[in-house]
């Protein structure tokens, strides 16, 4: 597969770790071919390369046809990195027991964490190139792994990226029987100084606390090495497989 990439799409461009992989795909591969999705094109940071910027809702299906309409039809992209992801706002915080359980927290955490980001997959495969190899990593969580659960709580995060390692591994059975050279796995981030811990930062040690920029630059070094035979699981930042 490709280990330098040519051509590359970003989705969540604009959050602390998809800003940060795009600065690191600028830096280390500065001939490559940028797209970047985000909700906010206008607050995207400009590069020192040229990007194509799209304006894409992830809760939206066909806002995300209509984005990828930009992509030419049998486009070729080596690399696609989903980093979105969902786990709080100013309202709704992570549930400690079930009995803060409520249906639209629910509803709102599978449409950002699953159904969005499958959803984005789902036309991505059908706009490129079948015979293209390309490689599709999407941000899940380790606390989305059922084997690795030891402290319950957190119902609707952990549920939704449960369910979206779920359809990871659905499309690359389906991808490996239809012989397309796609990889797609899922990629755990650690713990990373964005907007999604800065709630939870103080009971992390700061030793444990990644930057944006290190993250990225792990998570750029763990697609560079996935293998076909990796499709469908689930890696940590250092590269290190983890079970569902």
């Amino acid at each position: 597969m490709t280990t330098t990439p040519r051509k590359v799409l970003v989705a969540g461009a604009s959050g602390g770790i998809g800003q940060a992989f795009c600065e690191q795909l600028a830096a280390q591969f500065p001939d490559i071919q940028l797209i970047r999705l985000a909700r906010n094109t206008a607050a995207l940071p400009v590069l020192n390369i040229p990007t194509q910027d799209l304006r894409f809702d992830l809760t939206d299906e066909a806002n995300i046809i209509s984005a990828l309409q930009a992509l030419p039809d049998k486009a070729e992209l080596d690399w696609v990195f989903i980093a979105t992801g969902w786990l709080h706002d100013d309202t709704l915080q992570p549930e400690k027991t079930w009995r803060s359980l409520d249906a639209d927290h629910l509803l709102r955490s599978y449409a950002l964490n699953a159904v969005g980001p499958a959803l984005l997959v789902k036309h991505l495969l059908a706009k490129l190139n079948p015979k293209h190899p390309t490689t599709i990593g999407i941000l899940s969580a380790r606390v989305g792994s059922i084997s690795d659960n030891r402290l319950g709580g957190w119902h609707s995060y952990r549920a939704s990226k449960a369910a979206l390692n779920m359809l990871i591994k659905n499309f690359a059975i389906e991808l490996q029987r239809m012989k397309r050279p796609t990889i797609i796995v899922g990629l755990q981030p650690g713990t990373t100084d964005t907007a999604l811990s800065e709630p939870f930062k103080r009971n992390v040690p700061p030793d444990h606390l990644q930057t944006p920029a290190f993250t990225a630059s792990h998570l750029l070094k763990v697609m560079q090495h996935l293998r076909p035979e990796d499709s469908g699981e689930l890696f940590d930042f250092l590269g290190i497989r983890f079970a569902p």
